[in-house]
């Protein structure tokens, strides 16, 4: 089996809204011409040479996929403003109401496994993607919302402090997931208002959330194992066992502390126990490759919850960098489980002062 190539990668994920409706076969075929044209348009604009880019056709719109774009950071923001910019353009001119188009955009950054197709074309696969297609599900016309690495990232600097709304959203199979819409003026086109899914829904997100009991368990042997970790993390599977085996302790731990008196006292779910810390890793890190990625992604959207907003280093590797805690996410597992935190007597594996 070749070894996985992994690539860092920016998202651009859009498609034009109500593409079928009230619009001719004729139109749509017009539509998706302009729309490629302006797409290239765009990238070409920006300096992005066909070596660092890859374009994938969704049928009614495209996901442009920057590979190693790290100068200007933002690059990915840029390009989607000058496409719906374009847009803008090419509707005030077409007199057809037919012809006329918005599209809704999604943005995400992750590092991910860069793979061929059945057509022997470069694509790319991995969680990143997934989660630039769902921010864009809940976009509007001509609305642009990041991904939560986006955000992490564009935050810090000063032209963007400002820049984003926060939102709860709620996508396929009940997910939820922190998205961010740019509100910046200025720019022609960008729609700033809110997006209709969160208009009367109003989740935008408020007063803190407490961590989930399993979420706490997970931080807890994050912190613990902290040296372990930091032996064996890498980009690739490595990532996507370490999440898998710390859910696992986390489980086993969480089931412990709820045991009654006449069940015994097994662990159900880690593999390898006695091995320890490492020797689990490698019997989950020997495991396919697929299954443990699938089930990392599983974990952190639907068991980690908002603590995945507590771990450093997802700028580079996406979602599944969740291994080491930062110091505002030991506060927070200090704040809301004190018991969790005396039991792993986390102030020994804490960077608190």
């Amino acid at each position: 089996m070749p070894e996985t190539v992994t690539k860092s990668a920016k998202y651009i994920f859009l498609d034009i809204v109500g593409f079928t409706y009230n619009r001719s076969v004729e139109a749509q075929t017009d539509l998706i011409e302009v729309l490629n044209r302006v797409v290239l348009d765009a990238v070409s604009m920006h300096g992005v040479d066909e070596e660092n880019r890859i374009l994938l056709p969704t049928g009614d719109g495209i996901c442009l996929v920057l590979l190693n774009a790290e100068s200007p950071y933002d690059i990915h923001i840029k390009i989607a403003l000058s496409i719906i910019e374009r847009i803008e353009e090419y509707g005030a001119s077409a007199k057809d109401e037919q012809r006329k188009f918005k599209i809704r955009v999604g943005l995400n950054s992750n590092v991910d496994n860069l793979i061929t197709d059945i057509n022997g074309n470069r694509n790319i696969a991995g969680s990143g993607i997934n989660l630039a297609q769902r921010v864009m599900s809940v976009a509007d016309g001509n609305q642009i919302l990041v991904g939560q690495p986006v955000f992490d990232m564009l935050s810090q600097r000063e032209q963007y402090m400002h820049a984003f709304r926060p939102y709860i959203a709620e996508v396929k199979h009940g997910l939820k997931l922190n998205a961010y819409q740019l509100v910046v003026d200025g720019f022609l086109g960008l729609d700033v208002s809110t997006p209709s899914q969160f208009r009367e829904a109003k989740e935008a997100i408020q007063a803190p959330q407490k961590l989930s009991e399993i979420a706490a368990y997970y931080m807890g042997h994050a912190m613990v194992h902290r040296a372990e970790i930091a032996s064996c993390v890498e980009h690739g599977q490595a990532s996507y066992s370490l999440v898998v085996l710390l859910s696992m302790l986390a489980r086993d731990s969480h089931e412990a502390k709820h045991r009654t008196l006449r069940e015994p006292a097994t662990t159900r779910y880690a593999r390898k126990y006695e091995a320890g810390f490492l020797g689990q890793f490698k019997f989950y890190e020997s495991q396919d490759f697929w299954i443990c990625c699938d089930l990392a992604e599983f974990i952190v959207e639907r068991q980690l919850g908002i603590a995945r907003r507590f771990f450093d280093g997802r700028g580079s590797a996406g979602d599944f960098e969740a291994h080491f805690v930062t110091a505002e996410g030991q506060r927070k597992l200090k704040e809301d489980w004190p018991g969790i935190w005396e039991e792993f007597d986390l102030e020994a594996h804490s960077n608190l002062n």
